[in-house]
Protein backbone atom coordinates (compact mmCIF):
# COMPACT_ATOMS: atom_id res chain seq x y z
CA UNK A 1 0.00 0.00 0.00
CA UNK A 2 1.58 3.23 -0.82
CA UNK A 3 1.88 5.88 1.47
CA UNK A 4 -0.47 9.10 1.25
CA UNK A 5 2.04 12.32 0.78
CA UNK A 6 1.69 15.90 1.88
CA UNK A 7 0.46 16.60 -1.50
CA UNK A 8 -2.03 14.08 -1.68
CA UNK A 9 -3.90 15.05 1.13
CA UNK A 10 -3.74 19.05 -0.17
CA UNK A 11 -5.09 17.45 -3.55
CA UNK A 12 -8.15 16.20 -1.59
CA UNK A 13 -7.92 19.70 0.66
CA UNK A 14 -8.48 21.84 -2.77
CA UNK A 15 -11.55 19.93 -3.56
CA UNK A 16 -13.01 20.55 -0.02
CA UNK A 17 -12.02 17.08 2.02
CA UNK A 18 -11.83 18.96 5.53
CA UNK A 19 -10.28 15.35 7.14
CA UNK A 20 -7.09 15.74 4.94
CA UNK A 21 -6.86 19.44 5.89
CA UNK A 22 -6.78 18.39 9.80
CA UNK A 23 -4.59 15.73 9.10
CA UNK A 24 -2.19 18.48 7.92
CA UNK A 25 -2.59 20.70 10.60
CA UNK A 26 -1.51 17.48 12.90
CA UNK A 27 1.32 16.77 10.81
CA UNK A 28 2.87 20.01 10.82
CA UNK A 29 1.64 22.72 13.30
CA UNK A 30 4.36 21.91 15.60
CA UNK A 31 7.42 22.10 13.33
CA UNK A 32 5.51 25.61 12.27
CA UNK A 33 5.23 26.76 15.52
CA UNK A 34 8.30 25.86 16.66
CA UNK A 35 9.74 28.05 13.31
CA UNK A 36 7.84 30.77 14.80
CA UNK A 37 8.84 30.99 17.92
CA UNK A 38 12.84 30.63 16.54
CA UNK A 39 11.83 33.99 15.25
CA UNK A 40 10.09 35.76 17.55
CA UNK A 41 10.65 33.97 21.16
CA UNK A 42 7.32 34.54 22.03
CA UNK A 43 5.03 31.50 21.87
CA UNK A 44 1.36 33.28 21.97
CA UNK A 45 2.66 34.67 18.59
CA UNK A 46 4.17 31.49 17.33
CA UNK A 47 0.55 29.50 17.80
CA UNK A 48 -1.15 32.69 16.10
CA UNK A 49 1.13 33.18 13.19
CA UNK A 50 1.06 29.15 12.74
CA UNK A 51 -2.95 29.20 12.77
CA UNK A 52 -2.73 32.00 9.96
CA UNK A 53 -0.48 30.19 7.66
CA UNK A 54 -2.74 27.26 8.04
CA UNK A 55 -5.73 29.64 7.48
CA UNK A 56 -4.12 31.37 4.06
CA UNK A 57 -3.33 27.66 2.99
CA UNK A 58 -7.14 26.76 3.09
CA UNK A 59 -8.45 29.78 1.53
CA UNK A 60 -6.41 29.46 -1.20
CA UNK A 61 -6.07 25.67 -1.40
CA UNK A 62 -7.99 25.68 -4.85
CA UNK A 63 -5.03 27.10 -6.31
CA UNK A 64 -2.86 24.70 -4.92
CA UNK A 65 -0.73 23.12 -7.50
CA UNK A 66 1.92 20.46 -6.03
CA UNK A 67 5.12 21.69 -7.72
CA UNK A 68 7.33 21.18 -4.71
CA UNK A 69 6.90 19.25 -1.35
CA UNK A 70 4.71 20.54 0.63
CA UNK A 71 6.57 21.91 3.38
CA UNK A 72 8.63 23.97 0.75
CA UNK A 73 5.34 25.37 -0.25
CA UNK A 74 3.87 25.76 4.03
CA UNK A 75 7.42 27.34 4.59
CA UNK A 76 7.28 29.91 1.75
CA UNK A 77 3.44 31.08 3.08
CA UNK A 78 5.23 31.16 6.81
CA UNK A 79 8.05 33.87 5.31
CA UNK A 80 5.74 35.90 3.57
CA UNK A 81 3.56 36.39 6.93
CA UNK A 82 6.98 36.48 8.66
CA UNK A 83 7.52 39.64 6.40
CA UNK A 84 4.04 41.49 6.23
CA UNK A 85 4.38 40.96 9.93
CA UNK A 86 7.56 42.93 10.15
CA UNK A 87 6.69 45.48 7.48
CA UNK A 88 3.81 46.05 9.84
CA UNK A 89 5.35 45.82 12.81
CA UNK A 90 8.80 46.85 12.80
CA UNK A 91 11.78 45.68 13.56
CA UNK A 92 11.17 46.82 17.54
CA UNK A 93 12.84 44.34 19.97
CA UNK A 94 9.99 42.74 21.83
CA UNK A 95 10.29 42.55 25.82
CA UNK A 96 9.64 39.07 27.29
CA UNK A 97 8.00 38.23 30.91
CA UNK A 98 9.46 35.89 33.41
CA UNK A 99 6.55 34.57 33.80
CA UNK A 100 5.99 33.84 29.81
CA UNK A 101 7.18 30.52 27.94
CA UNK A 102 10.84 30.33 27.93
CA UNK A 103 10.65 27.18 25.14
CA UNK A 104 8.79 26.25 22.43
CA UNK A 105 6.80 23.19 24.77
CA UNK A 106 5.78 26.14 27.16
CA UNK A 107 7.78 26.25 30.13
CA UNK A 108 8.19 29.07 32.39
CA UNK A 109 10.93 30.41 34.27
CA UNK A 110 9.98 28.55 37.33
CA UNK A 111 9.10 25.27 35.63
CA UNK A 112 12.91 25.65 34.58
CA UNK A 113 14.08 26.14 37.62
CA UNK A 114 12.04 24.13 40.17
CA UNK A 115 12.02 20.65 37.56
CA UNK A 116 13.81 17.91 38.68
CA UNK A 117 16.87 18.22 36.19
CA UNK A 118 20.89 19.19 36.73
CA UNK A 119 22.15 21.33 39.19
CA UNK A 120 21.34 24.58 39.36
CA UNK A 121 25.03 25.76 38.13
CA UNK A 122 24.59 23.28 35.60
CA UNK A 123 21.68 24.17 34.31
CA UNK A 124 22.29 28.03 34.30
CA UNK A 125 25.47 27.21 32.52
CA UNK A 126 22.92 25.59 29.51
CA UNK A 127 20.44 28.60 29.94
CA UNK A 128 23.47 30.58 29.77
CA UNK A 129 25.18 29.80 26.65
CA UNK A 130 21.46 29.02 24.80
CA UNK A 131 20.56 32.80 25.74
CA UNK A 132 24.09 33.41 24.29
CA UNK A 133 23.36 31.58 20.86
CA UNK A 134 19.84 33.36 20.70
CA UNK A 135 21.05 36.05 20.80
CA UNK A 136 24.01 35.97 18.42
CA UNK A 137 21.38 34.65 15.94
CA UNK A 138 19.37 37.89 16.61
CA UNK A 139 22.58 39.78 15.50
CA UNK A 140 21.77 38.03 11.66
CA UNK A 141 20.89 40.48 8.97
CA UNK A 142 16.93 39.39 8.29
CA UNK A 143 17.96 37.07 5.19
CA UNK A 144 20.88 35.06 6.62
CA UNK A 145 18.61 34.50 9.89
CA UNK A 146 16.04 33.10 7.64
CA UNK A 147 18.33 30.86 5.53
CA UNK A 148 20.18 29.73 8.96
CA UNK A 149 16.67 28.67 10.88
CA UNK A 150 15.16 26.65 7.69
CA UNK A 151 18.43 25.16 7.19
CA UNK A 152 19.76 24.28 10.34
CA UNK A 153 16.31 23.58 12.71
CA UNK A 154 14.13 22.55 9.84
CA UNK A 155 16.47 20.32 8.59
CA UNK A 156 16.02 21.64 4.57
CA UNK A 157 18.54 21.29 1.77
CA UNK A 158 19.82 24.43 0.19
CA UNK A 159 17.32 23.74 -2.71
CA UNK A 160 14.09 23.44 -0.60
CA UNK A 161 15.58 26.38 1.16
CA UNK A 162 16.09 28.55 -1.86
CA UNK A 163 12.51 27.56 -3.07
CA UNK A 164 10.93 28.75 0.04
CA UNK A 165 13.13 32.09 -0.17
CA UNK A 166 12.80 32.39 -4.12
CA UNK A 167 16.10 32.67 -4.43
CA UNK A 168 19.17 30.90 -6.56
CA UNK A 169 20.80 28.24 -4.25
CA UNK A 170 24.39 29.83 -4.39
CA UNK A 171 22.50 32.77 -2.28
CA UNK A 172 21.67 30.22 -0.27
CA UNK A 173 25.33 29.21 0.19
CA UNK A 174 26.46 32.61 0.38
CA UNK A 175 24.06 33.59 3.05
CA UNK A 176 25.00 30.26 5.45
CA UNK A 177 27.92 31.03 4.53
CA UNK A 178 28.13 34.45 5.78
CA UNK A 179 25.75 33.95 8.38
CA UNK A 180 27.78 30.69 10.00
CA UNK A 181 30.76 33.39 9.90
CA UNK A 182 29.44 35.63 11.93
CA UNK A 183 28.03 33.55 14.76
CA UNK A 184 31.86 31.78 14.64
CA UNK A 185 32.77 35.08 15.47
CA UNK A 186 30.03 36.33 18.12
CA UNK A 187 29.67 33.00 19.58
CA UNK A 188 33.75 32.56 20.28
CA UNK A 189 33.53 35.80 22.09
CA UNK A 190 30.74 35.23 23.88
CA UNK A 191 31.25 31.81 24.95
CA UNK A 192 34.87 32.19 25.71
CA UNK A 193 33.36 34.44 28.75
CA UNK A 194 31.84 31.20 30.38
CA UNK A 195 35.00 28.97 30.06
Amino acid sequence: MTEITDADLMLKVKVGDIKSFEILVGKHQRPLINYFFRVTWDRQAAEDMAQEVFIRIYNHAKDYEPQAKFTTYMYRVARNLWIDKMRHEGHAPKTVSLDAPVDSEGDTFHDVVSAEAPSPDARMDTNERAAIVRMAIETLPEEQKQVLLLAESKGMKYQEVAEVLGIPIGTVKSRMHAAMLKLKDVLSAKLGDLQ
